[in-house]
C-alpha cells in the first residue's frame, strides 16, 4: 500500500447511505467477510474508508423515544462503531461518541463501564456482550489499518541521517557511556521519526493503541536499540547505548551488547516474579483474618486521611466515604467529578476502631459489598501482585526511563 495521505470522501450514494444507516448490532452482526467487503481493498479501490464522511439524518440513532432531533456528520468509522458497540446498550451512558476511539478512549469507556456495573446502572449481560464484540473485532485490525507502507519500510533511510548527526554530536558524552545523554538522543530521534513518518496509514496501529508501542516496538524495529543495561553487577559502565536497529539488523560491535540484552527480560520475569510471589503469600498469611463488618456498620472513629484530590489519585479512594460536616459521603462516578482539585478527608480502614480483625463498612467503604466479598485480607496481596505484573511485562519491553525524584516529597 503506498504512502499517501488519505483523503476522505463524503458518502452521498443512497444505497451506500442506507446500508450504513440500517447496519446491525447483534453480536454477529460483523464477520471476517462482511468487514472484508465494507473496508478491505481491492484492486486499489475500497467500498468505504473508516475515515469517510457521513451525514446522519434525524431520528437514525438511540433507542425509540431518544432519537436524534437533528442531523450532524460523523465517519463512517465512528458511525459503525457506536452502531455496534453503545447504541443498543450504553445509549444512556455515553449517546454518540463523535471522536476517534483509540487506546486511550477504550481505556476511559472501560472504566466508565466498570463503575456503572457496580453502581447497578448497567446489566452484566450487557458487559459481557461489549467485550465479546471487543474481542471479534481484534482481528480486523489487519484490514482496518494497514501494517506496513513503502514509507515505514524505507523511514530509516531518512532516520539514520539524523542518526549520524547524533551520534557526531554527543560522540564524547555516548563514548563515556553517559546514559542520560542516550536516553536524550533515543528521545529526539523518536520525535524525528514521528514528525517523519505523522500522516502515513501505518502508523495507525502504533498511536491508535491496536498495535504495538511505537516508544518500544517501533523504536527497536525502526530506530535504535537504545540503552541496554550491562548484565555484570561489578560493569565500570552499568548502561550502553546500542546504536542499530532490527531492519536494518544489528552491527558486528553491537551484536554481544544486543544479546546480552536478552537476559534482563527473562531475569524479571523469573526472579522478580518469584519475589512477587513469595511477597503475595506473606501478605495472606498476615492479613488473611480480617474481613468486613455488617453493611452499614460504623465504629465511629474521629480518625481520617486528609487527601487533595485531583485526575491521576481520585479513582484510588473510589466508594470510600469522605467526612463532610456531621455526615458522611460516599465517593462514587456520579459526584467525583466536583470533588477533583479539592481537599477531603477520608474513613480509612488502617484507622478503623473495630475489633477483631473486622472493618466497620464506613471505614472499608462499599467496594466490597457491592462484590459481596466478606474476606477482604484476602484481597491484600493485589499489591504485590501488581508489582509482579509489572516485572513480568517488561519481559517485553526493553525501555529505560528516567526521571528526576523530589527527595523532600519522598521523605
Amino acid at each position: 500500500m503506498s504512502s499517501d495521505k488519505r483523503k476522505s470522501s463524503t458518502i452521498t450514494k443512497p444505497t451506500d447511505v442506507e446500508f450504513l444507516l440500517n447496519i446491525g448490532d447483534s453480536l454477529h452482526e460483523y464477520t471476517r467477510t462482511t468487514i472484508m467487503e465494507t473496508f478491505g481493498e481491492f484492486n486499489g479501490r475500497t467500498r468505504f474508508n473508516p475515515y469517510d464522511i457521513i451525514e446522519i439524518p434525524a431520528g437514525s440513532y438511540g433507542p425509540e423515544g431518544k432519537r436524534n432531533k437533528n442531523k450532524f456528520t460523523t465517519t463512517v468509522g465512528i458511525w459503525i462503531f457506536n452502531k455496534y458497540f453503545i447504541e443498543q446498550d450504553f445509549f444512556d451512558i455515553f449517546g454518540y461518541i463523535n471522536k476517534s476511539i483509540n487506546g486511550d478512549e477504550y481505556d476511559y469507556m472501560n472504566q466508565v463501564l466498570s463503575y456503572a456495573l457496580a453502581e447497578d446502572r448497567i446489566e452484566l449481560e450487557a458487559f459481557k456482550r461489549y467485550n465479546l464484540k471487543y474481542q471479534l473485532f481484534m482481528d480486523y485490525v489487519c484490514i482496518l489499518s494497514p501494517n506496513f507502507t513503502d514509507k515505514m519500510l524505507t523511514c530509516t533511510r531518512a532516520i539514520n541521517i539524523k542518526k549520524r548527526e547524533l551520534l557526531k554530536k554527543y560522540k564524547k558524552d555516548l563514548d563515556a557511556g553517559d546514559y542520560l545523554v542516550g536516553a536524550k538522543m533515543e528521545k529526539e530521534l523518536l520525535e524525528y521519526a514521528r514528525e517523519y513518518m505523522k500522516d502515513d496509514p501505518s502508523m495507525d496501529m502504533f498511536l491508535s493503541g491496536a498495535r504495538g508501542s511505537f516508544n518500544n516496538n517501533f523504536k527497536n524495529m525502526f530506530v535504535m536499540k537504545g540503552i541496554i543495561k550491562d548484565p555484570n553487577p561489578n560493569a565500570k559502565v552499568p548502561y550502553k547505548v546500542a546504536t542499530s536497529n532490527l531492519i536494518d539488523g544489528i552491527s558486528a560491535e553491537e551484536y554481544a551488547l544486543f544479546a546480552a540484552s536478552l537476559t534482563e527480560g527473562p531475569y524479571n520475569r523469573a526472579i522478580k516474579t518469584a519475589n512477587g510471589g513469595h511477597l503475595e503469600k506473606l501478605f495472606v498469611n498476615a492479613l488473611q483474618h480480617i474481613h468486613a463488618g455488617p453493611e452499614g456498620s460504623d465504629c465511629g472513629t474521629p480518625y481520617t486521611i486528609t487527601v487533595k484530590l485531583d485526575k491521576k489519585n481520585i479513582l484510588s479512594y473510589m466508594y470510600f466515604y469522605m467526612k463532610e460536616g456531621n455526615k458522611l459521603v460516599e465517593l462514587t462516578s456520579q459526584n467525583m467529578d466536583k470533588y477533583i482539585g479539592k481537599t477531603v478527608h477520608f474513613r480509612f480502614a488502617s484507622l478503623c476502631q473495630s475489633k477483631n480483625g473486622e472493618k466497620c463498612s464506613k471505614c472499608l467503604g462499599t467496594s466490597f459489598y457491592r462484590l459481596h466479598k466478606e474476606n477482604v485480607g484476602a484481597a491484600t496481596p493485589k499489591i504485590p501482585s501488581t508489582l509482579k505484573n509489572i516485572s513480568m511485562k517488561s519481559f517485553h519491553n526493553s525501555v529505560k526511563e528516567f526521571m528526576e525524584v523530589d527527595l523532600d516529597k519522598i521523605f
